[in-house]
């Protein structure tokens, strides 16, 4: 449950009552939607620390910032060629 928590950040979890199980029904397949669930939670929390991470590089690095007006400037042509160009 921690970390479901503190890595997912998952506040709730419902969980089957236990007194409602057979103890002998083995056949039971595992639910693949729950499957799929955690999966997406867990591909989530990778993703989520990854772009954590490159945010706080970017927002460390010590190079100086480019002013906007030189970025448009230094990207218009680009731009243009794209537009022309189409969807």
């Amino acid at each position: 449950m921690g970390y479901l928590h503190d890595k997912l950040q998952i506040v709730r979890v419902d969980l089957p009552d236990a007194t409602q199980d057979s103890e002998g029904d083995m056949s039971r397949r595992p639910r693949q939607d729950v499957a799929q669930r955690m999966k997406g939670a867990h591909e989530a929390a990778a993703y989520d620390a990854w772009f954590r991470t490159r945010v706080r590089a970017t927002i460390n690095d010590p190079r100086p910032s480019v002013p906007d007006d030189a970025a448009r400037t230094h990207f218009a042509p680009r731009k243009t060629a794209l537009r022309q160009r189409g969807p």
